[in-house]
């Protein structure tokens, strides 16, 4: 029974990357699918709700065309295996939630975040704080926030400090 319940569960994780593993891209996309810019959407909008100071959230930064032009910079397989850890993170929240992570609520997709950061599984912490980064860097470089943040930063930015 033990070794049935190994095999069956080692097929549908094999079953769930294969899934997972090269969506096609969806326009205007060069590499990302319609699932992984929902996911990086919901994940900035947790990162960076709507409203601070600048006021533009994480969801309206459009990281999916910024991420997609790092992926473009990738090698193949790294860019499959961001790809997959998208994938990954959004179907991780099915355990404690019962629903995909673009599928949470604001407050449950904030807490489920800071736990990904800050849990002591090595793996899913560094999968969910490369993507944090990816999701940050983004925001910070969208017309909209760059020249606001800009005197905070003696760094980058350009003409705009």
């Amino acid at each position: 029974m033990a070794g049935l319940t190994t095999a069956a569960a080692g097929a549908g994780v094999a079953l769930t990357a294969a899934r997972w593993w090269e969506q096609p891209p969806t326009a205007p996309y060069a590499y990302l699918s319609a699932d992984e810019v929902e996911f990086l959407d919901a994940l900035a909008e947790a990162a960076l709700p709507a409203g601070g100071t600048p006021s533009l959230g994480g969801a309206g930064a459009d990281v999916g065309r910024y991420l997609d032009v790092v992926l473009a910079g990738m090698v193949g397989w790294q860019r499959s295996l961001v790809r997959l850890s998208m994938h990954a993170l959004d179907n991780l929240a099915r355990a404690s939630h019962g629903v995909p992570f673009h599928a949470l609520p604001a407050a449950d997709a904030q807490a489920q975040l800071r736990d990904w950061l800050t849990t002591p599984v090595h793996a899913q912490r560094a999968i969910a704080q490369s993507l944090y980064l990816f999701v940050v860097m983004a925001w910070c470089a969208h017309p909209e926030v760059a020249p606001t943040i800009a005197p905070w930063f003696h760094c980058g930015f350009g003409e705009s400090r």
